[in-house]
């Protein structure tokens, strides 16, 4: 199960992320579960320089799509953590709040950076 440790303000400071509840949300497969590592591995810095981008640029709206993009793609893994700070910034781009939205990338930067590294820590273990 995944487990959360709170930073100084109570959120989430880094989230931990295990294979077995994935692989039992897909119904046990382990090969699929792989692949769909290695695919957001490989996709996740550019999804998250969308992100990235998008807040630097102070648009409501794209930051909006991006965070939401990014929220379908780590919601594979999880419906805590990165998945929660993602619809967090989706809503602020929903919302207009674009002064919250440096914040909560900050966060979501740490969060997936904690995700990437458990995810590969699970992909080398092939």
């Amino acid at each position: 199960m995944a487990e959360h440790a709170h930073d100084a303000r109570g959120t989430d400071a880094t989230f931990v992320w295990t294979p077995d509840q994935m692989i039992t949300r897909l119904g046990g497969d382990e090969q699929l579960a792989r692949q769909l590592v290695t695919l957001f591995i490989g996709e996740c810095p550019r999804m998250l320089a969308q992100v990235r981008d998008s807040v630097a640029e102070g648009s409501a709206d794209l930051i909006r799509r991006a965070a939401h993009a990014f929220k379908g793609s780590v919601s594979n893994f999880t419906t805590g953590g990165p998945t929660t700070i993602a619809f967090e910034l989706e809503c602020l781009g929903r919302d207009n709040r674009v002064a919250d939205a440096p914040a909560a990338l900050a966060t979501l930067e740490r969060e997936v950076a904690s995700l990437l590294d458990q995810l590969r820590a699970f992909d080398a273990t092939r």
